[in-house]
């Protein structure tokens, strides 16, 4: 792949193969309350490392000895083989590259000077001294794998490489990348200690895709890069999976030692989803393994209709005496994890002094799901049932 290693390219063959009930009673002053739908429910920290989910229908085969999909919203492992294994990851390296000159530049728009180690780097040409965009240079390294412009990069970010690496690092660091170290900016140069796993290549992109900025550089399938005075060049991703109309990022890579990897984002149903795969033989099959995982992967999420309009949730005690039904004030759907427990909580009064009227606002109920929230409706005092009512003033 260019910029991975001078010599080698990314085929393109592939084109022609892409088709394709609480009660709050006695409860002191206002309470939360949590009820579990159905089954244990595990809310996955930062740090967590979960194990994938066990679905109905088998997940596909994959090629790739080292492969994991995730749901991007929450981070959950959906599917995994080998993933904390280290390995080199090529180009994929890129992204942190990415991702820190677009979070420590105010302006893209940013003229910058290429140093003198491009002299020796493949890419889209720049000589030392050539003057270029932070931006056109980010696109010259994710689309193109330019290593030229990710040495500018890493120079009028870090203050040279070295520098830029010790920043790459501290940021694994933050992230709780365990299994990542970085000794250079592109991913080209053959270190053992430079390598990754797929479940924090996973992280990362997700981390990297809340980014605006960065979403809008990975998704792109070709561009035109200028600099210098009159200098321009014609670029395209070598993404494969961005063909599928679907698909939003995020990088691949090649060298001999690290094979084929790729990072991929997307969203072929109704959840956003990511996928990497290191170590791959062939990079037209790589691709089509990814579309299997996302493929498979949204099969596990369907819309479910959390709470409807006037359903009761809730008896609240009344001081004195009786109790006030307490029911949604609107109805809420969300994409839920088929097999994933849903969890309510309830903020309402432990009791209240006086029965409020029908209708009365009195508390939210929230949802969760896989840890990350599904939403919230408002709770009110449900209408009191017509044969209730006609049975209390009957004499």
């Amino acid at each position: 792949m260019p910029g991975d290693a001078p010599g080698y390219t990314c085929g393109m063959g592939v084109l022609g193969k892409l088709s394709h009930s609480v009660s709050l009673r006695g409860l002191p002053g206002r309470a939360v309350v949590v009820a579990v739908a159905a089954g244990a429910c595990l809310a996955l920290g930062p740090a967590a490392r979960p194990s994938p989910v066990v679905a109905a229908t088998p997940a596909p085969a994959i090629n790739a000895p080292s492969a994991i999909l995730i749901d991007r919203l929450t981070g959950r492992t959906l599917y995994g083989r080998d993933i904390h294994h280290d390995r080199p990851m090529a180009s994929c390296t890129k992204i942190m590259t990415a991702l820190l000159v677009i979070q420590r530049s105010r302006s893209l728009g940013r003229t910058i000077v290429a140093p003198e180690s491009v002299r020796y780097s493949s890419g889209i040409g720049l000589e030392p001294g050539d003057r270029i965009t932070i931006k056109q240079a980010l696109l010259a390294l994710v689309l193109k794998s330019a290593n030229d412009a990710g040495l500018t990069l890493a120079a009028a970010v870090g203050g040279g490489e070295t520098g830029f690496v010790a920043l790459m690092n501290r940021k694994a660091h933050v992230l709780g990348l365990r299994d990542t170290h970085f000794t250079n900016a592109t991913g080209s140069v053959r270190d053992s200690r430079h390598h990754s796993s797929v479940y924090d290549l996973a992280r990362l992109s997700r981390f990297a895709m809340r980014n605006a900025r960065f979403r809008d550089l990975v998704k792109r399938r070709e561009a035109v890069v200028r600099w210098g005075p009159g200098h321009k060049r014609s670029v395209r991703a070598n993404n494969l999976l961005l063909h599928w109309d679907w698909a939003d990022g995020v990088k691949c890579g090649f060298t001999p030692i690290a094979g084929y990897c790729l990072v991929g984002s997307g969203r072929p149903g109704l959840r956003p989803l990511i996928t990497a795969t290191l170590h791959s033989a062939d990079r037209e099959q790589d691709a089509l393994d990814h579309v299997a995982l996302m493929e498979w992967g949204s099969s596990l999420y369907a819309e479910k209709a959390l709470v409807s309009t006037g359903e009761e949730v809730a008896a609240v005690p009344v001081k004195g005496g009786g109790e006030v039904r307490v029911a949604a004030g609107s109805t809420l759907t969300a994409v839920v994890r088929s097999a994933a427990p849903v969890r309510r909580s309830l903020d309402l009064p432990a009791r209240f002094t006086a029965a409020p009227a029908a209708g009365t606002p009195v508390g939210w109920a929230t949802y969760r799901a896989d840890g990350a929230p599904l939403g919230k409706v408002r709770l009110v005092v449900a209408a009191a049932d017509p044969a209730e009512a006609a049975a209390a003033t009957t004499p």
